[in-house]
């Protein structure tokens, strides 16, 4: 197999595919990747990858805006250093809060490592982000990535638990709150260390 197939043990090929079925809205991906450990990888192999796509079509907007003086800076503390919060942010608030609710507050049934799985391609719309370089589209692309992401996150955690409908919204909601609360506090009118929308809280 060639390594644009395979990379690190990890089948790209299969990857793919499976972001290409999450496109045309084909869901059952969560459930295969749920129980299949090898999606591990992929997994956050999309969170990362959508993440830092996400930073770089901020910093395309913020290059758009005329403040290029400072776009290499901007660069580096949003898109790059930005992203990688995102990212740890994502996994200790979004995920670990998320695990939480549903575990303790609600004693449903949920295996973290399932959750990794099927949220890490759930974060896959977030990639839509880059689209921030279009003017006059921007904001409202940024918002439709969140709320994408916010959707495919509900339907993913659904399909790893036993817990109702009702009572997975509330525990994605609060993941989701903790995410995007804990990300404001990095952005400013000096420094920002966020990536994508977020930049618009300047």
């Amino acid at each position: 197999m060639g390594l644009m197939q395979q990379a690190g043990g990890m089948d790209v090929n299969s990857l793919m595919q499976r972001l290409r079925r999450l496109a045309m809205l084909d869901t059952t991906v969560f459930d295969e990747v749920r129980g299949d450990k090898n999606s591990t990888i992929p997994a956050i192999v999309v969170v990362v990858v959508a993440t830092l796509l996400s930073g770089i079509g901020g910093w395309l907007f913020y290059l758009m805006q005329d403040y290029h003086l400072k776009s290499g800076e901007f660069f580096v503390k949003s898109a790059i250093l930005g992203s990688i919060l995102a990212i740890i942010v994502w996994a200790i608030g979004w995920l670990g809060v998320t695990y939480v609710m549903l575990t303790q507050v609600f004693r449903a049934r949920a295996d973290v490592n399932e959750l990794v799985r099927v949220m890490g391609f759930a974060a896959a719309p977030l990639a839509l982000t880059l689209g921030l370089v279009i003017p006059g589209l921007d904001y409202g692309i940024g918002l439709a990535a969140l709320g994408l992401t916010f959707g495919a996150n509900q339907i993913a955690i659904q399909s790893a638990t036993d817990a109702p409908a009702g009572k997975a919204l509330v525990a994605n909601a609060a993941g989701f709150a903790v995410w995007v609360i804990i990300m404001q506090l990095f952005v400013g009118t000096t420094n920002t260390y966020a990536p994508g929308i977020f930049i618009f809280a300047r």
